[in-house]
């Protein structure tokens, strides 16, 4: 399931004639200032990330002069969010708020419903919400072949205090998120808030959208995305262009395996013994010397890591295959990062051989293997 941008889930809501501010994506403060004089001041200058929680983190300020302007976009592009700078920004005109409310959808994978909670508190985490002031939290249930007609919402907005033009505007809003839910396989619709202004204007302030990603066949202009580029970091999209499988876990020990089930087991056992994996890296069946030397070249460049462990099960893979990529990868990349290596199976001779010659120890049983790479991590060899 892939969050999207800001930007891009807004520019899904005018789809739909979802009631927006207007706003000007920008990469830079002097890009920003032009937005902000097209825009006319006051403005949101807000950090487009694929994280929540941006006002408690300073990644949205409101600016009153151009000078604010300035100086907010240069503030939040100089900030980090999921470990990654920030790179655009969404300058956005001021809005002139009276209350704000909470609306998310999610689907529910188990019965295929839509579930809708609607606050009129919007503004604040939903969890603190719930936690807080539960009562405050309607739940809504449409089932996958139930019809949303906006007329359907109208006594539970009444219920709240909503009346007149602004009850069939939000009932409308609602209707038409679940219409989207359906029509583009989102898994989250959630407006945060969503709000009226002191002259009756009903706004939809923020856009957090949730796309499912085994329908992306159905929607190929999503791959041009800006949160698909930014989702992944240059190691999961060097692994990706090569055929590996990666992921960051944010260890001390570089992990690669030839098989994904052998690499979670590999994982946890690493865990069992007092240590921690820096990513998840699986070269797959008959991987060639080539792909483990891919591989090796992209695990290298992780930060903060002090040994690496390479589990390697062969089936179809031949362990002599993956032992001269191995071999082949410290030398060329200079590795100077402890190495230790557990081949079994197929070739299982020859590859030892292969480790022996280049002056490198293989184990042929996991668990010790795996002890070493932790001790090695911790300075213990």
């Amino acid at each position: 399931m892939g969050l999207i941008l800001e930007f891009e889930g807004k520019e899904l809501f005018k789809k739909y004639n979802l009631p927006l501010s207007k706003s000007i994506v920008v990469k830079s403060a002097e890009e920003a200032k032009k937005a902000s004089t097209t825009l006319g001041l006051p403005v949101a200058v807000k950090a487009q990330v694929l994280s929540g929680g941006r006002g408690k983190r300073g990644l949205i300020k409101v600016a009153k002069t151009q000078e604010e302007v300035i100086s907010h976009s240069i503030d939040i592009l100089s900030m980090e969010s999921d470990g990654r700078t920030v790179t655009h920004l969404l300058i956005e005109e001021g809005a002139d708020i009276a209350k704000e409310i909470f609306i998310s959808m999610v689907n529910d994978p188990m019965t295929l419903e839509t579930l809708i909670l609607f606050s009129m508190e919007g503004g604040v985490d939903i969890e603190t919400l719930a936690h807080e002031k539960p009562d405050a939290i309607d739940k809504i249930r449409i089932k996958f072949d139930e019809d949303y007609h906006p007329f359907k919402f109208y006594p539970i907005l009444a219920n709240r205090g909503l009346t007149g033009k602004n009850k069939l505007k939000i009932a409308d809003i609602m209707s038409i998120l679940v219409r989207m839910m359906r029509d583009e396989d989102l898994t989250l619709a959630e407006i945060n808030p969503l709000i009226i202004t002191k002259s009756d204007e009903v706004i939809a302030l923020d856009a957090r959208i949730m796309i499912d990603d085994n329908a992306s066949y159905r929607h190929p202009e999503r791959k041009e995305y800006l949160s698909e580029e930014m989702r992944y970091s240059d190691s999961e999209k060097d692994a990706k262009e090569n055929g590996l499988a990666y992921v960051d876990l944010g260890g001390s020990i570089g992990m690669l395996s030839v098989g994904a089930g052998l690499g979670m087991a590999t994982a946890d056992l690493i865990e069992y013994f007092g240590g921690s994996p820096r990513n998840f890296l699986d070269v797959g069946g008959g991987a060639s010397p080539a792909k483990v030397e891919h591989a090796l070249r992209i695990m290298i460049k992780d930060k903060g890591l002090k040994s690496i462990l390479i589990n390697a099960f062969g089936g179809i893979t031949r362990l002599d295959d993956v032992a001269s990529g191995i071999v082949a990868a410290r030398d060329k990349f200079g590795i100077q990062i402890p190495l230790i290596i557990r081949l079994i199976g197929t070739n299982q001779k020859e590859g030892l051989e292969i480790i022996k010659n280049a002056g490198l120890q293989a184990f042929e049983d996991m668990e010790p293997a795996i002890k070493a790479a932790v001790n090695a991590a911790k300075g213990v060899l």
